[in-house]
């Protein structure tokens, strides 16, 4: 499978469509997922495989866990399958999503290749991110990370599928 690096700045239009950078097109694929990232912050584009398995992951989160559930709720209520370019090579962003993020205007947004998938962020919002991450997603992630996907000593961990290991361990209360 292709990898995803580098970045691109594009425009998204009156109607929510973007050009997706050629470079890009055969690593996504047909049929892939628009979603959050991993981090909750930005939306993102996974192909038809790569969402599989991060399916599968969450799925490892039993229905009788509150907030990993919660979590998964809010993740899978966000996510858009069964999506392909258009014969220009544009896809349209989901309302939704674009409202979430700021994106309901024509603007300038950036693609960040993230290795297995794409991140299209608006680009105030990129230019202005730091590494002091939000407080309650990355307490969730923590969490998530700690309960499902981190192996006990003398084994191999669960893939998370592209969530990587949280920098700071905060117990949720």
């Amino acid at each position: 499978m292709e990898s995803f690096t580098g970045s691109a700045v594009h425009t998204i239009d009156p109607k929510g469509r973007v050009f997706i950078p050629t470079n890009y097109r055969e690593a996504l694929g047909s049929d892939f997922t628009i979603a959050l990232n991993n981090d909750l912050r930005t939306i993102a584009m996974y192909p038809r495989e790569i969402w599989r398995e991060k399916c599968e992951a969450y799925g490892r989160i039993p229905d009788a866990d509150r907030v990993g559930r919660n979590f998964v709720r809010y993740v899978m209520g966000n996510t858009y399958t069964g999506c392909n370019l258009d014969g220009q090579g544009r896809i349209l962003i989901p309302q939704t999503l674009r409202a979430m993020f700021g994106l309901m205007e024509q603007k300038d947004i950036r693609f960040i290749g993230v290795g297995e998938y794409l991140e299209l962020w608006n680009i105030e919002q990129y230019h202005g991110l730091t590494m002091t991450p939000n407080d309650e997603a990355d307490r969730i992630l923590d969490y998530i990370y700690d309960t499902y996907f981190k192996a006990p000593a003398g084994h191999e961990a669960l893939s998370l599928i592209h969530i990587s290991e949280p920098t700071r361990r905060t117990p949720i209360s």
